[in-house]
């Protein structure tokens, strides 16, 4: 396909290619909420399970119904539900022009709301970038199997590959994994940093 250095390219989606602010999502839930309920509430209520894994998003709406008084319908929840995200167009079209040439990938802790509205916000471009999913796959990183299912699902041999992440926990997982990995540093730091790895820009 190309004389890439990697089989493949594999990046994160929160905080490589979307934005989130995570306070501003807890905010806008609480505020449909009763008085008594502060964002960090619904944070806490929010972590008690683990969502990414394909746990029905529809179960956090009624459990804040239920317990914290929201009282907004599915429909204005799915809008606060993504108000916290947004796609980096530069980012965009930079992972655009790499898999002109090589091999591109997304990983990411994520459930089926926020990547249909990411999809969507995206253009669809993120669907044709060969998407892993934590909520399809039923693992989330930083767990040792999540890069192993990705990498058996892909065919990558990850001692070939390189995965980016705004997380160390992540970048240190996936090469537990045999992945060659590192932090997310921003745009212009990746694109030196491939160019000096020798990877076609596009």
């Amino acid at each position: 396909m190309s004389s890439s250095p990697f089989q493949a390219l594999v990046f994160d989606l929160g905080g490589v290619v979307v934005a989130h602010d995570n306070a501003v999502l807890f905010t806008r839930l609480a505020s449909r909420c009763r008085p008594d309920w502060r964002p960090e509430d619904v944070a806490a209520l929010f972590r008690q399970s683990r969502w990414g894994t394909g746990t029905p998003i529809r179960l956090f709406h009624a459990q804040l119904a239920e317990t914290a008084g929201y009282d907004a319908s599915w429909d204005v929840f799915i809008e606060d539900w993504s108000c916290h995200l947004d796609v980096d167009a530069s980012m965009l079209a930079v992972l655009q022009r790499l898999a002109g040439r090589n091999r591109v990938m997304i990983f990411s802790n994520t459930n089926q709301e926020h990547w249909d509205f990411v999809r969507k916000a995206s253009g669809g471009v993120l669907a044709g970038l060969e998407p892993y999913l934590s909520h399809e796959i039923g693992h989330e990183k930083p767990s040792l199997r999540s890069f192993q299912v990705v990498a058996e699902k892909a065919g990558i041999d990850p001692v070939r590959s390189i995965f980016f992440d705004d997380l160390s926990a992540n970048v240190d997982a996936a090469r537990q994994a045999g992945f060659q990995a590192e932090v997310f540093l921003g745009e212009p730091w990746l694109l030196s940093f491939l160019e000096a790895r020798g990877v076609a820009l596009g």
